[in-house]
């Protein structure tokens, strides 16, 4: 099988498929910008890094969230983003399609909030332990007063 020349730049640059993706990538840019606006309209900003707009076509608006939770939200305010989409996006939108892929897109980069540490005082653990097994039989009762002797302080 003979080898093909591998493909010049110009070649390439001018290629249909290339401007097909060219022009795709602009919609999509359009696509999100409009969600970015219709999120913001119907205070839905927070949901934004979790919600990518797929495609807008046949008529339907299709989403791509990353839980159900989202999605739920989502068709709550459905008729307002369908209805925003209508005026403002070039195909008309009458339908909402909302795909759940979970962890596809948390593009938030904050770290998680650390536990808070509720400090306890083992003397009122201890106490609380004892008190519990003075109202339960054995041999829950046993336990409770073995686990109160192992945590009290010496």
């Amino acid at each position: 099988m003979p080898r093909r020349r591998p493909k010049k730049l110009d070649q390439l640059l001018g290629s249909q498929r290339l401007q097909q993706f060219a022009d795709f990538t602009e919609q999509h840019q359009r696509w999100q910008q409009l969600l970015r606006d219709c999120f913001e309209k119907h205070s839905l900003q927070q949901l934004l890094p979790q919600c990518e707009v797929i495609a807008v076509g046949a008529s339907a608006l299709i989403l791509q969230v990353s839980s159900a939770p989202i999605a739920q939200r989502l068709k709550t305010d459905q008729a307002g983003i369908i209805t925003y989409f209508q005026t403002h996006a070039t195909p008309a939108v009458t339908s909402l399609e909302i795909r759940v892929r979970p962890g596809r897109h948390v593009k938030s980069t904050e770290t998680p909030p650390a536990p808070v540490k509720v400090e306890v005082k083992e003397s009122d653990t201890v106490r609380k332990l004892r008190e519990q097994a003075e109202l339960c039989e054995e041999p829950l009762r046993s336990q409770l007063l073995a686990l109160a002797d192992k945590y009290s302080s010496p």
